[in-house]
């Protein structure tokens, strides 16, 4: 009886004993886990962008080869401007047109901080006016006086090649080339002539500048 006794503390104690042991296995466990799950959670490495950026560049480079295909053939030689040596700019003279005083910000900056561009004496400013739709001024440097650029409704288009091309030494200006689809092999142009003289842009065939 009194063996008994003895036996029970003795193996209560072995077996508290036990469960101490256990308990920092049950926390190396946990750790190494926590440690598994956090490598789970890192994120994935990133790809390499360099050859994608190579292919995008390039595509871009396409891009423009084609377009500068485009007008590669145009003949800006057939409506020479007269020479002119830029030396000053008049001030802007806005009393033409007063519509032209809305978008006075813009002709403004343009204006100070470019040179001509367009026909010897114009310097131009384009901007947006819609989905797919451009519009523009040009400003002389002469006089000061803003005339407006055949751009707008009239000559925008779903499907255009490019726009709004034109030279320094040149009177001819391409307002856009279109096509009627995606899909259309076949073009067509809206292009003008500045006459110096009248002030005005006058309609011109594709045969005359192609």
């Amino acid at each position: 009886m009194k063996i008994n006794t003895l036996l029970i503390p003795l193996l209560a104690f072995i077996l508290f004993s036990c469960k101490e042991k256990k308990e920092p296995v049950k926390n190396e466990i946990s750790a190494s886990s926590v440690t598994d799950t956090l490598a789970s959670e890192q994120p994935a490495e990133m790809p390499d962008t360099t050859n994608t950026k190579k292919i995008e560049s390039k595509s871009f480079q396409e891009s423009k080869m084609e377009a500068d295909t485009l007008t590669a053939d145009f003949h800006f030689d057939k409506f020479p401007s007269a020479s002119y040596k830029f030396t000053k700019k008049a001030k802007l003279d806005f009393s033409r047109d007063k519509n032209f005083y809305d978008f006075r910000t813009r002709i403004r900056e343009a204006y100070a901080s470019r040179t001509p561009d367009f026909a010897s004496y114009y310097i131009t400013v384009i901007f947006g006016c819609g989905t797919s739709c451009i519009m523009g001024m040009m400003m002389d440097v002469r006089d000061g006086k803003i005339y407006g650029l055949p751009l707008g409704e009239e000559t925008s288009c779903l499907f255009a090649d490019d726009r709004a091309i034109f030279d320094l030494d040149s009177r001819l200006f391409i307002a856009s080339i279109c096509r009627e689809s995606n899909e259309a092999e076949n073009v067509y142009y809206n292009a003008f002539v500045w006459n110096e003289q009248k002030k005005v842009f006058e309609k011109v065939d594709e045969k005359d500048f192609k």
